[in-house]
Order: C-alpha cells, then sequence, then structure tokens
C-alpha cells in the first residue's frame, strides 16, 4: 500500500456499523468500549476546559431568557429563593457574652437595612441572590467599605465577572502575574480561588478583587469548577423546545378560534351570487382556487343545489393533542428535576396521594434547607465584616467575651425559614411531641418559623404583663384574656382582688 493509500485511509470516515460486535459484550463496562457505535467523544478535561467561555455565555443567556419567558422556569426559581429567604436569615448570637450578643444583633438589623450599595435590603439582596444562583450559575459579593468607612456590600452580576482574553490564560502582569485566570477567577498553584477580575467598560476600568473580601455563591457539580453553571443547563435544549411547541400551539389555537365554519364547494371558490360578497367587496373572480377568508354577516344566508356536493361544516380543533402533552409534561418534568426542585410543586400535584404528597414536601423542605445552609456560611462571613467595621467606628462595643480570641464576635447563626407542610396541626403536634421527648430545642422550632427564642420570650413576657395589670385594674379573671390550660387557670391566674 502506497503512503497516499495509508492517509486516504486514515481519513477515512468511519462508518456505523450494524452487525452485532460480539467482542464489545465482553468488555466488563459495556458503555466504554472503543469499538462503540456511533462514536462518542471522550470528555477527559477538567470543566473549565470542557466548557469554553464563549458556550458557558450562550449556556447562561439562554437560561436567562428561559426565566423571562417560561412562566415554570420563573416560579420554580423563584419559588426556591422565596422560601429559603423570606422572613428568615435573621442573625442570631452564639457567643459568649450574651449581653453584647444582643446589641450585635440589633445593630445587624438595623444594618441589614441598608446593608447593600444600592440601597437593597438583606433579604431582598439574597433572594437576588439565590435566584443568580440557580438561573446565572453565580453571584459575585463584595465586602467593601463607603468613603466614610461605613460597611457595606456589593452585588456584581454573572457577566461582569471574565476576563477578555482567551481562557485559561497565565497573568503576565499585575498583582497576581504567574497566576491563571479562568473566565475571571484567578486560581493559585493549588486550584484555589485567590482573586476575581471585575470587568468595567473599557479595558482600563478593569480591577482584581481578592477573594479575602469577595465571595462566589454558587452550585459546584464538579471538582475544581471554577464558575457556576445554570442549573437549568440539563435542560435547555428541552426548555426551548418546549417555548417554540408553546408558541405554536397557541398561534394554531388562535387561528382555529378565527374560523367559525368551513364551506366546501366543487369549485374551491365562494358562491358569486352571495350577497356577502357585494356586502363585504371581497368578490373573486371565478377559476381563482385556494383559501379564501370572508366576513359573516348578519343575515347571510348560503344556498345549495341538492347534489351538488357542497357543504357546510365546523372546525374541529385537534391542537395540543395528546402526544404534544406528555412531550410537555416530560419536558418540564425534566427540567424541574436539573434544578433540584419537585416537580409536582413547581407544575401539578393533582395526582399526587396523601405519602406522595409528604414525600414530596419533604424533598422541597431538604432542597430549600441545603440552600439555606450554603448561604449561611456565607451570610456569617459578611456579618463578621460588618461587625468589625461597627466595632473599628465606635457603633458597637468592643467585645470581651472569654472567647474572643477564637473569633467570639463573630459567632452567629441564622434563622431558617419555615418548612413546608401539607397539615399544620400535625407540623404542630409533631413539633410538641419532639419538644416533649427533647428531640428538639424551642430555638430550633421557633426558629423554623423565622422567630428567635428571646424575640419570643419578650412578646410572652409583655403580653402577660399587660394582662396582669388589665387584670389589677378591672378586677377581671385571666380567663376573660384567654385560657391558659384545657384544666383552666392556675391558682396564681385569679384577679388580684379575688385571691383569698
Amino acid at each position: 500500500m502506497s503512503l497516499l493509500d495509508k492517509v486516504k485511509s486514515w481519513i477515512k470516515k468511519p462508518t456505523v456499523q450494524a452487525n452485532f460486535d460480539v467482542y464489545r459484550r465482553q468488555r466488563l463496562i459495556e458503555g466504554g468500549s472503543l469499538g462503540q457505535r456511533p462514536f462518542y467523544q471522550q470528555h477527559t478535561k477538567s470543566i473549565n476546559r470542557e466548557l469554553p467561555v464563549g458556550e458557558w455565555r450562550t449556556l447562561t443567556s439562554a437560561a436567562r431568557k428561559l426565566y423571562w419567558n417560561v412562566g415554570l422556569v420563573n416560579s420554580a426559581i423563584d419559588q426556591r429563593a422565596m422560601l429559603t429567604v423570606g422572613k428568615a436569615m435573621r442573625p442570631i448570637y452564639t457567643g459568649e457574652d450574651k449581653a453584647w450578643g444582643k446589641l450585635a444583633e440589633a445593630w445587624l438589623n438595623d444594618w441589614f437595612q441598608i446593608a447593600y450599595t444600592d440601597g437593597s435590603s438583606w433579604w431582598d439582596a439574597l433572594f437576588l441572590e439565590s435566584v443568580a444562583i440557580d438561573r446565572d450559575g453565580d453571584c459575585l459579593t463584595i465586602c467593601t467599605l463607603s468613603p466614610s468607612g461605613f460597611p457595606q456590600l456589593q452585588m456584581v452580576p454573572w457577566h461582569q465577572v471574565g476576563d477578555r482574553g482567551a481562557t485559561p490564560e497565565v497573568l503576565t502582569e499585575g498583582r497576581y502575574k504567574g497566576l491563571r485566570i479562568f473566565n475571571g477567577v484567578i486560581v493559585n498553584a493549588a486550584g484555589r480561588p485567590v482573586a476575581y477580575r471585575i470587568l468595567g467598560e473599557l479595558p482600563e476600568d478593569d480591577r482584581d478583587v481578592s477573594a479575602q473580601s469577595a465571595m462566589l455563591t454558587c452550585d459546584r457539580r464538579e471538582i475544581g469548577q471554577a464558575r457556576g453553571i445554570t442549573g437549568l443547563a440539563p435542560a435547555i435544549l428541552g426548555l426551548q423546545s418546549l417555548k417554540e411547541l408553546g408558541d405554536d400551539i397557541r398561534l394554531a389555537s388562535n387561528v382555529a378560534a378565527k374560523i367559525a365554519l368551513i364551506m366546501e364547494t366543487e369549485s374551491g371558490v365562494g358562491d358569486p351570487n352571495d350577497p356577502a360578497f357585494a356586502l363585504a367587496d371581497n368578490y373573486v373572480q371565478p377559476g381563482f382556487e385556494g383559501i379564501k377568508a370572508e366576513a359573516i354577516l348578519g343575515g347571510t344566508v348560503q344556498y345549495f343545489r341538492a347534489g351538488s356536493g357542497s357543504k357546510i361544516s365546523q372546525l374541529k380543533s385537534e391542537v395540543p393533542s395528546e402526544a404534544q402533552d406528555r412531550l410537555q409534561e416530560r419536558i418540564i418534568r425534566d427540567a424541574l428535576l436539573a434544578m433540584g426542585w419537585p416537580p409536582e410543586l413547581g407544575w401539578d400535584m393533582s395526582k399526587l396521594g396523601g405519602a406522595s404528597v409528604r414525600i414530596m414536601l419533604e424533598l422541597a423542605n431538604r432542597a430549600i434547607s441545603d440552600r439555606h445552609q450554603y448561604l449561611s456560611q456565607f451570610c456569617k462571613r459578611r456579618c463578621a465584616f460588618a461587625i468589625a467595621n461597627a466595632i473599628k467606628l465606635g457603633l458597637l462595643p468592643p467585645y470581651k467575651g472569654s472567647d474572643a480570641e477564637r473569633g467570639g464576635a463573630y459567632q452567629f447563626k441564622f434563622t431558617a425559614p419555615p418548612q413546608l407542610t401539607a397539615d399544620s396541626g400535625y407540623a404542630s403536634r409533631d413539633a410538641i411531641e419532639s419538644f416533649r421527648a427533647g428531640m428538639r430545642s424551642m430555638t430550633d422550632i421557633l426558629g423554623s418559623g423565622g422567630v428567635t427564642l428571646d424575640e419570643h420570650l419578650d412578646q410572652i413576657e409583655a403580653e402577660e404583663i399587660n394582662i396582669r395589670e388589665r387584670m389589677a385594674r378591672s378586677g377581671l379573671p385571666r380567663s376573660v384574656f384567654g385560657t391558659l390550660t384545657p384544666n383552666g387557670q392556675p391558682a396564681d391566674m385569679v384577679a388580684p382582688t379575688q385571691n383569698p
């Protein structure tokens, strides 16, 4: 064989084998056989190289368009964000100096109203951050200071984090010279992010922000993944088909709704003697065949000659068909599963029974709890930044607890959102039984409703003081203001004037 023939054989296009390959079936894992046909490309590189920046931007752009044009996508993403943040994410001090902790909690709750540079509150910004994680893939938050030194937070959207050259590349200048950059994330030799590049209007406006004062929140699914990937990624093509199919079905339905009657004639055109032609000024010359639309006027009568074969029928639309409905249902379920959200909660719960509803709600609560726990670690870091600068400005007294060297001033956890339940009575009874058995604390139970233990006890104390003052003033018994127990009032709950 000549050299030219060998080259031709090397570049020959592979053909699909139709015969059964016995050798391939002898492999331990058949899907890994090199003889597998049709040919599938091997993906053995890191996710940062397998997903180029151009494809990543196309993917994220498509996810944003679907978010704003497909209701179920918008609803599922917003539901998770709303149920995760809601009235939750309020700080609870867990350090040793409780008196100082109450001051810190009060200051943080005030700071939350103006925490972000664009004027967003703590809860509004966390909602947007959760939406960005699912829709855009990630969100960058920077800890910064106002000109007066007041602590603030700044949100940076996904498209402003990047770089203008080929990625990955090695930086040749600047503070991080010699380090690699992946789509705006500068990493050290161990692959850990050390800075983020924020793009300005012009190249000279670009700046690098240290990871010590910035945090990128995203749901990573790969080891070494530098940027977040939209949760809609596995279902992008299906959702685009769903959008196109929905548009086509809607168009077909609109067209069908505008056709009231169908008239079939031997000539294929309307009767020129019909008064509707003269009244509507839409006469068609005989011989012109095709589709004709004419106005339907009141009182117009159509006459037929016996045996002419002409007839009038009503259009029966079969759009959407049962097959189209099943296809849409499959695409919707696939998309919601890709986002980690129960399909029944995001789309249709009508087919679920009692046990299935509880399982579905448990899955939703797990997804909400996971997002809450993930955001809480970043919230703790942001609150620590705010507390440190508040002490520096004299807005809070210095921390003098015995655990100061261990970061006692920054020990906060955050209230969890209320859990979803199909039966609030059952959930309340379960919480009471768990508390009696010592399986749950009052702090845990109240925290799931977005209320701290101190707030709850303060409310109970204030209410009881108010009631006792009214009892002393009016001489009325405690039962007038509400029964405490099913067995009546305790001895000290009668009116003061009636005490023996």
